[in-house]
């Protein structure tokens, strides 16, 4: 994928970008494009990979597959593809 922006993919990582993917690749089974974007900045990335396990990933008053319908469902009403 061609981006305007020089970004890392993640093959290419290292240090904290890539621990950033590492998370990334645990919680997703892979990189989603829109983190890779965002990897101009891996000091900023960092704080949003954080912020998604805890918002979808942990288990807290919904289970992870209900959050997921719900981000589903709210994509669809905005039209948005992603």
């Amino acid at each position: 994928m061609s981006y305007f922006l020089k970004v890392t993919e993640p093959e290419h990582a290292d240090g904290q970008l890539q621990k950033s993917y590492e998370r990334l690749q645990t919680m997703f089974q892979t990189v989603p494009k829109i983190f890779v974007a965002q990897s101009i900045r891996p000091d900023l990335l960092e704080p949003i990979v954080q912020y998604v396990n805890r918002l979808m990933i942990e288990t807290h008053a919904l289970p992870r597959s209900t959050k997921e319908l719900i981000a589903a469902h709210v994509s669809r009403l905005n039209s948005c593809a992603y």
